[in-house]
């Protein structure tokens, strides 16, 4: 969540600011002599530049530069976001007002209605939609394509099954002693298949890990009913027998999901 923006000269001069929460007001020059301090500090005593500061209370500081033009741009965030995707939102709003204000960068002449546009301009790819439509557009991905994956892992399984024809040589007793890694690798393969896929998308779409996780146990829950009413429900017993290697494939793809999330949106 972007919950405040400055823009400064090197000299200090705060040339323009935005608070995008009410609720949480920050007061300005105590803000602006700690940027500088940090900004000076870091380039002068450890010759580089800190990029970011945790404020505490869910609060954090990321500072982006622009070494060239003589300015600073500084946001205050949530603790949870990314701060190269911040950074990233920061430049591109000091793009945007070094095109329209240089070379003097005159406060007087910053208009507030051109900035509040460039932000929203900026902004408008980068901000997560409302957790309500989020969720539901990813069931509705999610839910069709469960269908079809379920069909093509019953088929994929069948397929391999007559491939080799196994019933040819092996009893089914057999084929549980002889063939046991062939199993464990055809169950991976399934859930693989499965559960990819889906909880890419949960953690994509979802607007909190807890949400996420949620829809992804409520998915894998949806796909062994969906199991039971195919045309082979004793294929859900390959998901049932190995729960805790499905378990961790799916948060694994749910967390990737997320992490993606994170390097591209915004939480409001």
């Amino acid at each position: 969540m972007l919950k405040s923006l400055y823009i400064l000269d090197e000299h200090g001069i705060l040339l323009y600011s935005k608070e995008f929460i009410r609720e949480q007001q920050y007061d300005d020059n105590i803000l602006i002599g700690f940027f500088t301090s940090i900004a000076n500090f870091s380039r002068e005593a450890l010759g580089t530049a800190v990029k970011n500061v945790n404020l505490g209370e869910n609060n954090k500081l990321i500072l982006a530069p622009i070494e060239d033009e003589g300015l600073l741009g500084a946001a205050i965030v949530s603790s949870n976001d990314n701060n190269e995707l911040v950074t990233k939102i920061i430049k591109n709003i000091m793009q945007e007002f070094i095109d329209s204000y240089s070379p003097d960068y005159d406060k007087e002449k910053i208009i507030n209605e051109e900035m509040e546009k460039i932000i929203q301009d900026v902004l408008r790819t980068k901000m997560i939609h409302s957790p309500i439509i989020r969720i539901t557009f990813s069931w509705l991905i999610n839910a069709p394509f469960s269908i079809l994956l379920i069909f093509a892992s019953i088929n994929l399984t069948l397929f391999i099954y007559s491939a080799f024809d196994l019933n040819q040589y092996i009893t089914p007793d057999q084929l549980f002693s002889r063939f046991f890694p062939a199993l464990i690798l055809l169950s991976t393969g399934n859930i693989v298949i499965l559960f990819l896929f889906p909880n890419l998308v949960f953690g994509f779409l979802s607007p909190n890990r807890n949400i996420a996780v949620v829809n992804s146990i409520v998915h894998l829950v949806v796909t062994i009913i969906l199991f039971a009413y195919s045309s082979e429900p004793a294929f859900g017993y390959i998901i049932l027998g190995h729960l805790p290697l499905t378990l961790i494939f799916s948060l694994f793809f749910l967390f990737i999901g997320i992490r993606s999330s994170s390097k591209r949106f915004l939480k409001k």
